[in-house]
């Protein structure tokens, strides 16, 4: 389980109710895989931009209505999704509809748009209000067939009240009812940041903005983990009270809404070959970003976030061979006799590199010198002078 000391670990057999909770868990039913995604190729295959006057009724259902679930104050009304300024907006109301004090509003792809497998993630700014619940998330495609849990959930993210916390998780039927998994890491909600997960036959791995905090093993259906190896459908929704956030809601600072930039929906294909024609980040094992440095100091892996300086184009050098463009500079090896540098107009014998795709899924860079190169954890500029590979010279493709 990749979760540093200050994340926790969300567990337990609960009743069928979709009831959530932010306590620490006993670990009785371990999903944890450490696990490093391999270099991917990634294919838009599903998109709202949210560029219209109106919500996009091919891609989106509009909920009517209270859901009957988590002792929710809300009605969902279609009048509190609109899309304006180039995004999604769903707003909550202090206003009485349905028998409920509060209206909001929730988008669904079902029947419209499934997906199964892949990339799935939207940009959005929440709200920072007591009692306010928005998440994205998705439900398999089956529940009319067989129900909640044993359909899966799969909570991309979901947030509540003012904190900086995000939640992470999946919900299933482990067997003998409801069992959730996931964990939290910490941001800052009322900011647009970008909330994705990563799903493949062996895994779901949650991120915000491109960090990974947390990742749950499926591989093999293991502990009655069959429902996420089946189509899934998104939703979008801003819910007001419940059994997470409580039912302490200020209503002094209703209106309050969730925009949402996008949704994107990404096919991936893992390869141990180069990703030639590709733009990439490299991220050490340190968790930081490799930067060009735009080609005016050697290079460093020290970047928390990935911006121009830190992204390559893998260009095909023959023989098998890469070399690395950053701001239309390559990256040379200095021939392992002085800290690497992206400073060449055109590549040559220093500028080319093995790509080579080790076992964990992370790859390492090999001048034509026979050395690798190195991080060097971040601490110093980075060398090309490492006789092997070890945690320092493995860098995670576009993660």
């Amino acid at each position: 389980m990749l979760l540093g000391a200050s994340l926790f670990l969300l567990l337990i057999v609960l009743s069928a109710s979709c009831k959530k909770d932010m306590k620490q868990r006993d670990s009785q039913t371990d999903l944890s895989l450490t696990t490093t995604p391999r270099a991917a190729t990634y294919q838009l295959i599903w998109s709202d931009e949210f560029n219209g006057s109106s919500v996009n009724t091919a891609n989106w259902n509009i909920d009517i209505g209270n859901p009957g679930v988590n002792n929710e104050q809300e009605a969902y009304e279609s009048a509190n999704a609109t899309v304006t300024g180039g995004n999604l907006v769903i707003t909550a109301r202090h206003q009485s509809a349905g028998g409920q004090p509060y209206t909001s509003a929730k988008l669904n792809t079902s029947g419209k748009f499934s997906v199964q497998y892949g990339r799935v993630e939207a940009r959005i700014q929440l709200p920072m209000v007591q009692g306010t619940w928005p998440a994205f998330w998705m439900l398999g495609t089956n529940i009319g067939s067989v129900g909640w849990p044993t359909c899966g959930e799969i909570d991309i993210m979901e947030h509540v009240n003012t904190t900086n916390t995000i939640l992470g998780t999946m919900h299933w039927n482990g067997g003998n009812g409801h069992v959730q998994y996931g964990s939290s890491t910490n941001t800052t909600p009322g900011s647009f940041h970008v909330y994705a997960v990563e799903w493949d036959n062996s895994s779901i791995r949650w991120y915000v903005d491109n960090t990974l905090y947390v990742t749950g093993n499926i591989a093999n259906n293991i502990n009655n983990t069959g429902a996420f190896h089946l189509p899934f459908y998104i939703i979008l929704n801003l819910a007001i009270g419940g059994d997470l956030p409580g039912q302490t809601i200020d209503n002094n600072a209703l209106p309050t809404s969730m925009l949402v930039d996008y949704v994107r929906v990404y096919s991936i294909t893992n390869s141990t070959a180069p990703p030639i024609g590709q733009t990439v980040t490299l991220k050490g094992n340190n968790n930081l970003y490799v930067s060009g440095e735009n080609g005016t100091q050697a290079m460093n892996c020290n970047r928390t976030t990935a911006q121009a300086w830190e992204q390559f184009l893998v260009v095909d050098a023959g023989n098998g061979q890469v070399a690395l463009q950053s701001m239309s500079k390559y990256v040379s090896s200095e021939n392992g006799v002085n800290p690497i540098t992206c400073n060449r107009t055109t590549f040559g014998g220093w500028e080319v590199f093995n790509w080579v795709s080790n076992a964990d899924g992370t790859i390492s860079l090999q001048g034509n010198n026979g050395k690798y190169v190195s991080s060097e954890n971040g601490t110093q500029a980075m060398t090309c002078n490492r006789a092997t590979i070890s945690g320092w010279e493995e860098f995670r493709v576009n993660q």
